[in-house]
């Protein structure tokens, strides 16, 4: 499983991250709350050797991230980026299907069984109807449900995500949620969240991190004493004194008080 101790990262000059010290549970979600620019999608980048970092040391299963060949960095660390960045005309199930590239040998490509897989994932997800269609033409939502069937196809010790449920309508946003919990509960594996509403967090995230100047100023888990409390003041040490958070059935409201 994932483990980070003393992350350190600079980015133009400027310190992004500062001494970021925590490790993954398996079968656990882990959703990363904080303003823009507080380092979520840098803490993601710098874990996947997307960016170079400064200090620390990451870790999975025990061995250094850094002495990891391409592949099997691929089978320990699963991405969905905030948007889709390739230009080519792949179908859907086969952008999919090439989550199992670091299965295959090196001069092989997905074949007839991965490509029914990844078809059935996307079933799985109620995205069915992207089987054939071209990627550069899904909606950003649609692409970012390929992007978890990839990830799911990947079977990766742990998934990484970021801002995964900003392209999607409401009822999106809660499926995406709720299959990705139920996909990291059955696969035990590991998942890394950044998110920005805190309300998702809340319902789908038995564990939230606050990110905030570059540092974790909380790291929670349901169920602790004074989590909710503890949460509600993090909330408002980021987002400012006039948050209003209220916690009722299992979800959370928020609102805001302006001065007259």
């Amino acid at each position: 499983m994932l483990n980070v101790e003393n992350l350190t990262v600079y980015r133009g000059g400027r310190l992004v991250l500062d001494g970021i010290s925590f490790a993954l549970r398996p079968g656990e979600v882990t959703a990363v709350l904080g303003l823009n620019g507080a380092g979520k999608t840098t803490l993601l980048k710098a874990i996947l050797g997307f960016l170079p970092r400064q200090g620390g040391a990451l870790t999975a299963d025990g061995e250094s991230l850094d002495r990891l060949s391409p592949a099997d960095r691929a089978k320990q660390l699963a991405y969905v980026p905030q948007r889709y960045d390739g230009g080519f005309r792949y179908r859907a199930e086969d952008f999919v299907s090439m989550g199992a590239t670091a299965y295959l040998g090196a001069f092989s490509r997905p074949g007839e069984g991965e490509l029914r897989r990844a078809e059935a994932l996307l079933r799985g997800l109620d995205c069915g109807h992207l089987i054939g269609r071209p990627m550069d033409q899904l909606s950003g939502g649609e692409q970012r449900m390929a992007y978890l069937a990839r990830a799911m196809m990947q079977d990766a010790g742990c998934l990484l995500l970021d801002e995964p449920v900003s392209s999607l309508d409401l009822s999106r946003q809660h499926l995406f949620l709720h299959r990705l919990g139920r996909y990291v509960e059955e696969r035990r594996a590991g998942c890394l969240a950044a998110v920005h509403a805190p309300e998702l967090a809340y319902t789908y995230a038995p564990r939230i991190m606050i990110l905030h100047q570059g540092r974790i100023l909380l790291d929670l888990r349901r169920g602790e004493p004074g989590f909710e409390e503890r949460l509600a003041q993090g909330l408002r040490a980021v987002y400012g004194p006039g948050l209003r958070a209220e916690f009722r059935d299992g979800l959370l409201a928020l609102g805001w008080e302006y001065e007259s």
